[in-house]
């Protein structure tokens, strides 16, 4: 965990500095300077991936159900690039403050100004009774000249319509892996399900399914092994190395299906629910925290020791 002073000494030196902060939780109020305006940064569990401060604006990347809040004690205004799980926007003579409580993952980049919230606020005072001076007369206006016509656009040709496109044959299905063992992949999954329940180790669980889908080495679970994984992964990208990372699931006693996408064999380049789902009990099960399904360098370096 990066301390309070550790952050704000980083910060407030650095024009422009990226803070490698994944699974970080910031108990502490933080202090950043940008573009020479001094910016307050607290929040409640607010779990962190990376914060990067540049020359004019910083960016934050938050999980869900962090809490995150910025504030300007000179009361500048801050601007943000997305409302994606904004709950307090208030600039006003008293309080310049930005406050962000995500359901999903959502990266922010706030933007200070020099324009102080006081002086966008519109502030006008209410009547205090008895007759008003009258206004003066306004001045008449000067008939503006009449338009000279538009000269007529010479007629075009229409244009020839296009061609349809030729629908795209549809992909044939992939056709599962056939056991040599004679059992249905449902029952080798159950199997190994079963093995991890008992608690054997994954180079059992690992032999025990190359010996049921008569792989004998060769399978999915040594290109799962040689796969060096090099980004973080979340719900919804897609990718090769997803796809090896469900292998590496699937093949470590952590299943991502017992049958169609994911399962042993159908395994696919989406991160899905079923793979964040697999996720969050390998990182149970290896002692990483937060466990919330989130594949970033820690998990990444569990996986790519092949443990």
């Amino acid at each position: 965990m990066l301390s309070r002073v550790g952050i704000a000494v980083a910060l407030i030196l650095a024009p422009s500095l990226a803070l490698a902060a994944n699974d970080v939780t910031l108990t502490t109020d933080t202090v950043l300077s940008v573009a020479g305006v001094t910016l307050n940064v607290s929040g409640s569990s607010a779990v962190v991936n990376s914060i990067t401060v540049n020359a004019g604006n910083f960016s934050v990347a938050m999980q869900s159900g962090s809490t995150f809040q910025v504030t300007a004690p000179g009361l500048e205004r801050l601007t943000a690039d997305t409302l994606t799980g904004i709950s307090s926007d208030i600039c006003s003579a008293s309080q310049s403050l930005l406050k962000y409580v995500p359901s999903t993952s959502v990266t922010v980049t706030i933007t200070p100004d020099t324009i102080l919230c006081s002086s966008t606020s519109s502030g006008s005072s209410g009547s205090t009774g008895g007759s008003s001076s009258p206004s003066p007369s306004a001045t008449s206006a000067t008939p503006a000249t009449p338009a000279t016509p538009a000269t007529p656009a010479a007629t075009t040709t229409p244009a020839v319509p296009a061609t349809p496109a030729t629908p795209a044959t549809p992909a044939t299905p992939a056709t599962p892996a056939t056991p040599a063992s004679g059992l249905t992949n449902d029952q080798v999954t159950s199997i190994l399900d079963l093995l991890a329940t008992f608690g054997a180790d994954n180079a059992t669980i690992a032999s025990v399914r190359e010996a049921l889908m008569g792989t004998g080495g060769t399978s999915a679970s040594a290109s799962a092994s040689s796969a060096s994984f090099t980004r973080d992964l979340e719900l919804g990208v897609t990718g090769a190395d997803v796809k090896a990372l469900q292998i590496f699931f699937n093949t470590h006693g952590f299943s991502i299906a017992s049958s169609g996408p994911g399962s042993s064999g159908n395994e696919t380049t989406k991160f899905g629910s079923l793979t964040r789902a697999a996720l969050i009990k390998y990182q149970k099960d290896k002692g990483i925290t937060p466990a919330v399904g989130y594949f970033g360098p820690k998990t990444r370096a569990s996986v790519n020791a092949g443990q």
